[in-house]
């Protein structure tokens, strides 16, 4: 079960770090294509893919981005993700922060964007899932 935690905080992170050092910040649009379809790690793609964000709603992205920047990277550690797995402290820190965003990124959604980014955020951890139990059985 912790193996599980540690990853869906992995990929909460790295999704949310992911998005705040996207050159010119706001995550990709619909993950096909698109000005920023390049831009940013896989797991922004997978929480906006789908989502055609308006202007006002990149700029907010990018505000909620700026707002937990220093608290991610504070939790970094030297050599990235590779470095090893994250204390248990640092872990729920992770989590925390990725909550927090989500739930603030969901803000500035509407409805029908907003059951898109939960069926996004729902696969991402499914996927998670998935990859801690076949390592498990490895």
């Amino acid at each position: 079960m912790s193996w599980i935690r540690l990853g869906l905080a992995r990929v909460a992170f790295a999704g949310i770090a992911s998005v705040a050092s996207a050159p010119g910040g706001p995550p990709p649009q619909g993950g096909q294509g698109g000005p920023q379809a390049g831009r940013g790690g896989g797991m922004s793609r997978m929480l906006f893919v789908g989502i055609n964000l308006t202007d006002a709603q990149k700029d907010q992205v990018q505000k909620i981005n700026d707002k937990y920047r220093a608290e991610r990277q504070a939790l970094m550690p030297a050599g990235g993700m590779q470095a090893g797995p994250p204390n248990d402290a640092t872990r729920a820190k992770m989590m925390e922060l990725s909550t927090k965003s989500q739930a603030e990124y969901r803000v500035i959604l509407t409805a029908d964007q907003q059951n898109i980014f939960d069926k996004n955020v729902a696969d991402m951890k499914a996927r998670m899932e998935q990859r801690q139990k076949q390592g498990a059985g490895a």
